[in-house]
């Protein structure tokens, strides 16, 4: 495919998660020839999709080197078996959980399937408007044999009491917040509220810094600070606030991307 051909089909698509996108990006940036061209897709893409980091770290990647875009390629495709495995394994109780998402995480439904239907016992997926992306989520994990349902955005405080574990996947990480579908903050304090344990799945893709997060261009989602979650797992396992703060502020980006954010 075109290389432009592939950033007009990026830019249009609204149902794809970032860690696709991410992927189709970086194949479609493995094809251009200049550091002009990588800005001139990366202010098309990022006009669009600002509030997913990994999109800003594989637009950096490129400009890097094709050595770089060809290890952040590499990362993106294990990335999400690597979280699934840990969450599973740790954010999930060992049997009988009744399990709360929002909007459609890649790392979500990887670690729900990882997991495996005996041991979770329903599985309540918000609606998520605008997009209504939580029908699909819960479609597709009874096809895998869970017995899960699309619930209305309204009715999080009645699923979060009977909830054992609220897991929602994430955009992008700053030192600050996890950026997520619009509704994930009323989701985490309505967690808190009713006792149940809460955690962001996603890995260290996700982490970016904080100037790549402009509400104001990005309606549809909303930040969450980090205090508020139990634990971020991403592929090495669980991190506190503290350690999420310090992952993220290590991470560096082109200046020249700087100037698309603002």
């Amino acid at each position: 495919m075109d290389p432009w051909d592939a950033v007009r089909r990026i830019v249009a698509d609204k149902r794809s998660g970032a860690a696709e996108l991410a992927v189709r990006t970086a194949a479609a940036l493995a094809e251009l020839d200049s550091d002009r061209d990588i800005l001139r897709a990366a202010r098309r893409v990022l006009k669009v999709h600002g509030a997913m980091a990994s999109l800003w770290r594989v637009f950096d990647a490129a400009l890097t080197g094709s050595r770089a875009l060809a290890r952040m390629r590499d990362e993106l495709e294990s990335e999400s078996d690597a979280v699934a495995s840990a969450a599973a394994g740790w954010a999930l109780p060992r049997r009988n959980a009744m399990v709360v998402t929002h909007s459609s995480s890649s790392a979500v439904l990887a670690t729900l399937l990882r997991a495996g239907a005996a041991r979770v016992t329903r599985v309540e997926c918000t609606t998520s408007l605008p997009g209504g992306e939580g029908r699909a989520l819960a479609a597709r994990l009874r096809r895998a044999g869970f017995a899960a349902r699309a619930i209305p955005d309204a009715a999080i405080a009645r699923a979060c009491a009977e909830a054992d574990v609220v897991l929602v996947g994430a955009d992008a990480i700053t030192p600050q917040a996890i950026v997520n579908k619009c509704g994930t903050m009323p989701l985490v304090l309505t967690a808190r509220e009713c006792g149940a344990a809460c955690y962001a799945l996603a890995g260290a893709s996700k982490m970016a810094p904080a100037w790549i997060w402009n509400p104001r261009r990005a309606i549809a989602y909303d930040a969450t600070p980090i205090e508020l979650l139990d634990a971020l797992v991403c592929e090495r396992g669980p991190m506190r606030a503290a350690g999420v703060r310090r992952a993220a502020n290590r991470v560096t980006l082109d200046t020249r991307l700087e100037a698309i954010a603002r």
